[in-house]
């Protein structure tokens, strides 16, 4: 039973999940990002200048969360909040040049760090794992419900997560 129960797929997917977390916040803290601190900045490289509201969504975290995030990006010049002139309601969260190369740095570490989590693997292996854990990705987020498991996932989206 107990041999059954390591190999359990979704405790494999658990345990090696939480190792490849620890190696992808040790890389983005060596430059001073928490992991989702450097989702957030990807996201603005990414799409440009967006909306706060529209910024926490694209994240899926609660704007009193998201302004946790943003606080100390500002405070170190990695991004500028400025109202839309068109609404002045709301706020535009833009990428700095700070910001830009903070987070080129740590992306550079972010590769380094999966480089050594998937060296056990060959090109094809590699690109099979990620079709595959797109694939879960997308069924646990009901993204792809009743859709034809082919046509959901192409790999392409992975700057959204």
């Amino acid at each position: 039973m107990l041999e059954e129960r390591c190999a359990s797929p979704g405790l494999l997917l658990a345990l090696l999940g939480h190792y490849a977390m620890r190696r992808l916040r040790e890389a983005h803290t060596a430059h001073g990002l928490s992991p989702r601190q450097f989702q957030l900045l990807g996201l603005l490289h990414d799409r440009g200048p967006i909306g706060q509201r529209e910024l926490g969504q694209a994240m899926e975290t609660d704007p009193s969360i998201l302004v946790t995030l943003l606080n100390p990006l500002e405070a170190g010049g990695l991004l500028s909040r400025q109202r839309d002139t068109v609404d002045r309601r709301r706020h535009l969260v833009k990428l700095t040049a700070k910001g830009e190369r903070r987070l080129v740095a740590a992306a550079a570490a972010q590769r380094a760090a999966e480089e050594e989590l998937f060296a056990g693997l060959d090109q094809d292996q590699r690109e099979q794992l990620q079709v595959l854990l797109i694939a879960l990705r997308d069924s646990a987020s009901g993204e792809c419900a009743g859709a034809d498991p082919g046509d959901c996932h192409t790999g392409d989206d992975a700057a959204d997560c």
